[in-house]
C-alpha cells in the first residue's frame, strides 16, 4: 500500500487545541488545528484552507474555504491504489509523488460536505493562521522605528503651534514570501494617535513634516510643562496568489514614542508708532 506508506509520517500539530475526530467531531473549534490521520488517510483541521492551484471546486469555492477561520475542513484519500475503472483513473492523474484527496469543507465539523478534490503530498495543508503567523514576523521585524520630533523641539510660546511628525510611512510592503508554493504580498497600513499632554488627543493617517508643513500641529491655550506622546498601529492585508486579499487578524504592532513641550505665556506688546 504505497499510498498509505507516503502519510505513515506522523506531522506536527500547529497550535493544536482541538483534534476533529472523523467519527465523533467536537464543535468547539476556535483555532488553527490541524492533523495528519494515518488510520484514516486524512488532514483534518481549521483556520482558513489555502488550496492548491490542483483544486476542482473553482475559484469562488476556493476563496470560500479560505475566508473561513473557523470553519472545519479535511482531505481523504479518493480512493485505494488498487482500485479499478474511473477511481483508479483518478489516482494516477496526480504528480509523481502526490496523490488524489477529496476535500470537505463545512461551518460545522457535522456539516462538511465534499467540496472538490486535490492532488496532495506529505506536508501538512497550509493554513491561514499559519500564514498570518508569518506575515506578523515579516511586519514586526521590517517596520521603521518610531521617532518623534516637533519644531520647536522643546520650548514654545501659547500662540505659537508645534509643529510635530514622525519617521515613518504610511504603508510599508516587505518582500514577498512563498508558502507551499504560493507567493503571499503583504501591505502593512500606519494609523498614529497624537496625545498632546492638556486633554488633546486626535488620530491621524499621515505621519506629519517638518516645519513649513502643518499636516500635525497643536496650538497650546496655557503655559505649562507638557507630555506629547504618539503611538502607531499598524494594521495589514496579504494578498495569496490564486485565492485573494484577506485582513490579517487584529492589530499586528503597537509602537509608543514621546517628548515634552515647555510653554511660556505671550505677552502682548503695546508699541507706538511716530
Amino acid at each position: 500500500m504505497r499510498h498509505r506508506t507516503l502519510l505513515a509520517v506522523v506531522l506536527a500539530l500547529f497550535s493544536v487545541n482541538v483534534i476533529i475526530s472523523p467519527v465523533q467531531a467536537s464543535t468547539n473549534i476556535h483555532s488553527t488545528s490541524v492533523v495528519g490521520n494515518d488510520q484514516n488517510d486524512t488532514y483534518i483541521g481549521t483556520g482558513g484552507l489555502l488550496l492548491p492551484n490542483s483544486f476542482t471546486g473553482g475559484a469562488t469555492q476556493k476563496k470560500n474555504v479560505a475566508a473561513c477561520m473557523e470553519c472545519t475542513w479535511k482531505y481523504t484519500v479518493y480512493c485505494a491504489a488498487d482500485s479499478s475503472s474511473m477511481c483508479a483513473h483518478a489516482v494516477v492523474t496526480c504528480p509523481s509523488g502526490q496523490i488524489r484527496y477529496r476535500v470537505w469543507f463545512g461551518q460545522t465539523p457535522q456539516t462538511i460536505a465534499v467540496v472538490g478534490s486535490v492532488c496532495w503530498g506529505s506536508g501538512t495543508p497550509p493554513t491561514r493562521r499559519q500564514t498570518e503567523s508569518r506575515v506578523n514576523d515579516l511586519v514586526i521585524r521590517g517596520v521603521p522605528n518610531l521617532a518623534l520630533s516637533c519644531n520647536p523641539d522643546s520650548d514654545t510660546f501659547t500662540v505659537i503651534p508645534v509643529i510635530c511628525w514622525v519617521n515613518q510611512p504610511t504603508q510599508f510592503s516587505p518582500a514577498p514570501f512563498t508558502l507551499s508554493g504560493r507567493n503571499i504580498r503583504i501591505n502593512a497600513t500606519a494609523k498614529w494617535h497624537w496625545k498632546w499632554g492638556d486633554g488633546q488627543s486626535e488620530w491621524r493617517s499621515l505621519p506629519g513634516k517638518p516645519y513649513p508643513s502643518t499636516q500635525i500641529d497643536h496650538t497650546y491655550r496655557q503655559q505649562g510643562h507638557y507630555a506629547i506622546s504618539v503611538d502607531t498601529t499598524w494594521t495589514a492585508t496579504y494578498t495569496v496568489a490564486g485565492i485573494g486579499t484577506f485582513d490579517v487578524s487584529g492589530d499586528l504592532l503597537h509602537q509608543h514614542d514621546q517628548g515634552s513641550m515647555l510653554v511660556h505665556s505671550a505677552r502682548s506688546v503695546l508699541t507706538s508708532w511716530s
